[in-house]
């Protein structure tokens, strides 16, 4: 997807319409330039491109006068301005597939964000990042991203489940106030990612209101929802592209999923049908990368080793000779050019 593809649904922004009027803000000026008619937000089929949310939302600062517009719509959203996924999302068990639910199926709702879910023995955190640059409206994304989810879960798991801290990679706002009334948590900004982070335990508690039969209902309407959308590259590039954006620290098969709003069995499944498997990319990624370091750098093997993922030197030795039949130094002797 670019940021000119029209494939997202534009449930969220029938919210910020609500808000304009509450307001009495000129209801016009949010669709000022977008090509798009006021009857376009209520109607669930319209789509809308990255470049068009981020107009729309400019269009309505511009109609609000309200710096602090992402909370405030972070503060009204509903599971309804989610779409099927916010219903797949009540439906859960626990926080915890909530949250994993969420994330996989955010393209079924009004998503200008990439998230990436991490869970170790003490914390989980929710990561947060425009889907493409957005300059000065970037607080607004991650305002409504982060803000909303704590708002959902505030509506269906009461106050006792609170996060540890947020952060934000911005400056501190001039509202800044409104981030602890919204978050409950210590809020710190200037950080290196947006991110919420909650203790372990507190997202595992169970839910008594689940309901699996349509949690699974719901989950196979987002499943089509997302398929509509058609990607024009293979899965087999898609996911090499999100593979390559951290050298060094390359997602699992569970993250890149993720990122892909699949479950980790269904992207395998995609993987094979395109004769091809996670693990067979990343090492091609990995002997490229090593390759090009090999013959282009002067880096040692430990520097190389850990650029490709490798915290020893004698298993990077090991698959690099698999992968090209020569030692790494060897490879370096034969491939570098004389001086």
């Amino acid at each position: 997807m670019s940021s000119h593809h029209k494939v997202i649904p534009i449930y969220m922004f029938n919210l910020v319409l609500r808000i304009l009027d509450e307001l009495g803000s000129n209801l016009q000026q949010l669709i000022a330039d977008t090509g798009l008619m006021l009857a376009d937000l209520s109607d669930q089929s319209t789509r809308i491109s990255f470049d068009q949310a981020l107009l729309l939302i400019r269009n309505a600062y511009r109609a609000s006068a309200c710096p602090s517009l992402g909370l405030r719509v972070a503060r009204q959203i509903n599971i309804s301005d989610w779409g099927m996924m916010g219903y797949a999302i009540s439906s859960c068990s626990s926080l915890e597939e909530s949250l994993s639910v969420g994330l996989r199926y955010a393209k079924a709702a009004t998503r200008l964000t990439s998230n990436i879910l991490d869970i170790d023995d003490n914390s989980v955190t929710v990561n947060s990042r425009p889907l493409f640059p957005a300059d000065d409206l970037e607080p607004f994304l991650i305002e409504e991203d982060l803000g909303g989810i704590i708002n959902v879960i505030h509506h269906y798991f009461g106050d006792s489940i609170k996060p540890r801290a947020v952060q934000f990679s911005y400056p501190r706002p001039s509202y800044y106030s409104l981030y602890t009334e919204h978050f409950h948590c210590p809020v710190a900004f200037d950080c290196a990612e947006n991110q919420l982070i909650w203790e372990v335990d507190d997202i595992r508690r169970p839910v008594s209101a689940n309901n699996p039969a349509a949690a699974k209902l719901a989950i196979e309407q987002c499943e089509r929802l997302i398929a509509e959308q058609g990607p024009s590259e293979s899965i087999c590039d898609r996911v090499r592209a999100i593979i390559v954006q951290q050298p060094g620290k390359f997602m699992s098969i569970t993250q890149v999923a993720v990122e892909l709003c699949m479950s980790e069995s269904s992207l395998r499944r995609a993987l094979a049908g395109a004769n091809s498997s996670y693990q067979r990319i990343l090492n091609d990624i990995r002997r490229k990368m090593a390759s090009e370091y090999l013959t282009t750098s002067n880096l040692t093997l430990e520097e190389i080793a850990y650029l490709v993922g490798y915290s020893d030197i004698s298993n990077f030795r090991r698959a690099f000779k698999k992968w090209t039949g020569l030692a790494p130094l060897d490879y370096r002797r034969k491939k570098r050019p004389r001086d």
